[in-house]
C-alpha cells in the first residue's frame, strides 16, 4: 500500500519485522512493563494529588518513545498489546500509555477479589461526587495538556526522539498539544511526529452522526462554564450509550466485572449475567466469556464500544458459550479489561473537559478558547510528520478532518490508512495479522529520520 506524504512516497508495508501468520508479539512475555507515577507534589496517594501515571512498555534505554492518549472514558491499559507490539517490533522504541488525573479517582481496590461482586455491586467502593470533589470542576484540557507535558518532556530526555499519538479523543488531545502554547513554547516543537488511531479534531466523528456543537460566542462559553459549577462534575456517557441511570462509574464496573469473570472462569456459566441491568442481558444463559463477548462486540451499543472477536454459539445447548473466531481475542480482551492497576476504563471524565474539548473542536486561536483559557495559538504552525488511522465508524471523517489540519497547517509529511473492515477498538486489540494499524504504523515510525530530541 502506497501512502503519499505531500509530495513523498512512502511505503507503509504490510508486514515488517513479523510475517503475516506468525505469533502475535503482543502476547509475548519478554517485554518491560512498568506502571509509574509523574507527580508535582508528595501527595501520590491522594486521589486529589496532582500526579498522573504512565504505563512504560518496552526498553529503558530505547532511543525513540512513542507517548499514546487513551480517549473518552479510556485507561492506559487499552495500549497494552499496542505497546507490546510496536516495542517488539521496534526494539529501539518504547510506548508510553498517560493515564489522566482523574484515574487517580477510581476505586479498583478489590477488582480481582472474590469480594468483587459484593464491593462494587452493593456500593462498599469509595464514589467520587460533587460533594466528595468539587474540586474537579475546573479539571480541563489546560490541566491535562500539561500534566502531558510533563510526560513528553520526561521521555523526551536524553536527547530521545519523541512521538504523541492518542486514539479517538485522544488523537484529538494529541492535536491540541501540538498547538499548544506552552510560555512561548509550541507543542509541536516538541514531538518529531504525531499519530491519531481514529479521531482527531475539527468533526472528526462527524461520519459517525456525531458532530461537535462548536461555540458560538464567548458569552457560550461563560453560559457553560456556569452551568458546571452545579450538579455532577462528571459526565456519564457510558451510561448513557446504554441509555442506563446512575452514576458515572456504573457501566465501566460492570465492564470489568464481566471481564474479570471471563478471564478467570471463560467456559463457566455466568454469575453475573442476571445483575446486569436488563438491556445488558444477553437473552440466554452464557458462560463468562460469551457475556464479554456479547458486551463488547455483537451487542456493544455503539461502534465507539466494540471490538470483533466472535459470536455466541447458537447449538441448543443450556449455556451458550463463545465462538472465538473474530480477529481480536477474547482473551486478551478480557485480560485488559480485567486489569486493575493500569484500567482500561476511565471511571470519572470531567464535563469541563468535554466542554474544552467542544472549544477546541475548530482547531483555531479564537476568542472562545481565549476566554476559556486554551493556548491553542500554534494550529497554523504545525509542522511535523502526521499518521492517520481510520475505521470505518465515521465513513471516512476522521481522515477529511486531519486532511482540513494539514491544509491548514504546514504540515507535509502526512500518512492516511484505512481499514473499512475494523471498529473502533479493532486497532487497539486485534491480533497483528489482522491490524492494519500495527502493520503500518510501525513503518511510519521508522520512515521519520531518527534524530536526537526536538526541541523549538
Amino acid at each position: 500500500m502506497l501512502s503519499t506524504m505531500s509530495g513523498v512516497t512512502f511505503v507503509l508495508a504490510a508486514a515488517l519485522v513479523f510475517a503475516t501468520g506468525t505469533a502475535n508479539p503482543a502476547s509475548a512475555a519478554d517485554v518491560s512493563e512498568n506502571y509509574e507515577a509523574f507527580c508535582a507534589d508528595a501527595k501520590a496517594d491522594s486521589s486529589a494529588a496532582d500526579c498522573v501515571h504512565v504505563l512504560k512498555i518496552g526498553r529503558s534505554n530505547a532511543h525513540r518513545v512513542l507517548v499514546l492518549v487513551p480517549g473518552h472514558s479510556e485507561g492506559a491499559e487499552i495500549f497494552r498489546n499496542v505497546g507490546r507490539y510496536i516495542s517488539r517490533a521496534l526494539p529501539d522504541t518504547q510506548v508510553w500509555a498517560f493515564d489522566r488525573r482523574e484515574q487517580n479517582l477510581a476505586d479498583l481496590s478489590h477488582f480481582g477479589s472474590d469480594a468483587e461482586l459484593d464491593y462494587y455491586l452493593k456500593g462498599h467502593y469509595r464514589q467520587e461526587t460533587e460533594q466528595s470533589a468539587p474540586y474537579t470542576r475546573d479539571w480541563g484540557l489546560a490541566m491535562e495538556l500539561s500534566e502531558l507535558r510533563r510526560v513528553v518532556l520526561a521521555a523526551g530526555r536524553g536527547g530521545r526522539q519523541v512521538f504523541l499519538g492518542g486514539h479517538s479523543s485522544g488523537a484529538g488531545t494529541a492535536l491540541a498539544y501540538a498547538a499548544w502554547d506552552f510560555d512561548g513554547r509550541p507543542g509541536y516543537g516538541e514531538v518529531a511526529g504525531l499519530i491519531l488511531v481514529d479521531g482527531g479534531l475539527h468533526n472528526s466523528f462527524a461520519g459517525e452522526g456525531y458532530s461537535i456543537h462548536w461555540i458560538d460566542s464567548v458569552q457560550e462559553a461563560e453560559t457553560a462554564l456556569d452551568k458546571i459549577k452545579t450538579g455532577s462534575p462528571f459526565t456519564g456517557d457510558l451510561g448513557y450509550v446504554w441509555q442506563l441511570p446512575g452514576a458515572p462509574e456504573f457501566v465501566p464496573i460492570l465492564y470489568q466485572l464481566a471481564a474479570d469473570y471471563a478471564l478467570r472462569d471463560p467456559h463457566g456459566a455466568s454469575p453475573l449475567q442476571a445483575l446486569l441491568p436488563q438491556p445488558m442481558q444477553p437473552p440466554m444463559r452464557v458462560t463468562n466469556a460469551a457475556l464479554l463477548g456479547w458486551l463488547m462486540d455483537t451487542h456493544a451499543p455503539a461502534p465507539d464500544l466494540q471490538a470483533h472477536s466472535g459470536h455466541i454459539d447458537t447449538a441448543p445447548i443450556p449455556v451458550h458459550d463463545w465462538t472465538a473466531d473474530g480477529p481480536a481475542d477474547i482473551g486478551d480482551i478480557a485480560a485488559i479489561f480485567a486489569h486493575r492497576r493500569p484500567a482500561a476504563f476511565e471511571w470519572y471524565w470531567p464535563r469541563r473537559l468535554s466542554l474544552d474539548f467542544r472549544a477546541v473542536d475548530p482547531m483555531a486561536d479564537s476568542a472562545v478558547t481565549q476566554a476559556l483559557g486554551l493556548r491553542l495559538t500554534h494550529a497554523a504552525d504545525i509542522d511535523v510528520p502526521l499518521y492517520v488511522f481510520a475505521t470505518a465508524i465515521t465513513h471516512g471523517t476522521v481522515v477529511s478532518a486531519a486532511q482540513w489540519v494539514v491544509a491548514n497547517s504546514k504540515i507535509q509529511k502526512t500518512a492516511y490508512v484505512t481499514d473499512d473492515s475494523m471498529a473502533h477498538l479493532d486497532p487497539l486489540l486485534d491480533r497483528a495479522d489482522h491490524n492494519k494499524f500495527l502493520q503500518t504504523v510501525v513503518t511510519f515510525l521508522q520512515q521519520v529520520p531518527m534524530a536526537k530530541g526536538v526541541s523549538r
